[in-house]
């Protein structure tokens, strides 16, 4: 109750206070628990660790409080992206890669769209569904029920589907074979293994285009949608989308919100 209450108020703070003012509050909030040390912190550090091993332990330290912050300004952004209409939506977005976006939407195939915990998935998400792909998106479910209910909500607004149901094969499996669009985080662990492993399945069983892709945060409401070559089934299960995506994490690591141990890098 208290985590819903939570995002109500940071709703709620978002819709009446500056811009500027929030983002700031967001910063000083994200600060203090950095300081706290929680296990997020800690995982955090482990993960930069193996992204960048030659930087030292002070320069990570600075990178993860900065990968704090900069969640905390990707909240109060997507508590505004509830407010954009499409057309605001599509200028505040700069689209780097337009070519493999195209090429994946023009294979006339579903498109597995594997994005990372980075920048902002969320406005990804609402903008790639305002372009009109039918999307559904793989997300842990959040452990308090009206918190994912806001969640589901937001989404829903946006024209972004949660695939429903476990397991999930079987809904991403129809709707890949409808040509439509399923999104899911390949920096995580599912429950029985890599993501990239799962997401290579299924492009062999569907025959889906899969497409590494992530929006980076440039500022406050600003945003570029970086699209990587689609990868084939064999090239994602053997490494393509680390290779594809750990490029962006290396020049942007405060934006790799990486808050769970991932022993294996990126899975």
């Amino acid at each position: 109750m208290l985590a819903f209450i939570g995002y109500l108020t940071a709703d709620a703070a978002v819709r009446v206070l500056p811009a500027r003012l929030a983002d700031r509050l967001a910063v000083v909030l994200a600060r203090l628990m950095f300081a706290l040390r929680p296990p997020a912190r800690r995982a955090l550090e482990a993960n930069l660790a193996r992204l960048l091993p030659s930087v030292s332990v002070a320069e990570r330290r600075r990178t993860a409080r900065a990968a704090f912050e900069q969640f905390a300004c990707s909240l109060t952004d997507f508590l505004r992206l509830g407010r954009l209409d499409s057309s605001a939506l599509e200028r505040a977005i700069e689209v780097r890669g337009a070519e493999h976006l195209e090429r994946a939407r023009a294979s006339g195939r579903g498109v597995i769209v594997l994005s990372a915990h980075a920048g902002n998935w969320e406005w990804g998400a609402a903008w790639l569904a305002a372009r009109g792909a039918r999307l559904h998106v793989v997300a842990r479910p959040h452990p308090n029920r009206w918190v994912e209910g806001l969640f589901a909500r937001r989404r829903q607004a946006r024209g972004v589907a949660l695939l429903p149901g476990r397991p999930l094969w079987p809904g991403a499996a129809c709707a890949l074979k409808r040509r439509e669009w399923v999104a899911l985080m390949g920096d995580r662990r599912g429950a029985r293994g890599s993501v990239c492993g799962w997401a290579a399945a299924l492009s062999r069983r569907t025959g889906a285009v899969v497409l590494p892709a992530v929006m980076l945060r440039l500022s406050r409401g600003r945003y570029a949608a970086c699209f990587e070559p689609p990868l084939s089934a064999d090239a994602c299960a053997a490494g393509g989308y680390r290779a594809a995506l750990r490029p962006h994490f290396e020049r942007h690591p405060a934006q790799w919100f990486a808050f769970e141990p991932l022993p294996d890098g990126l899975s």
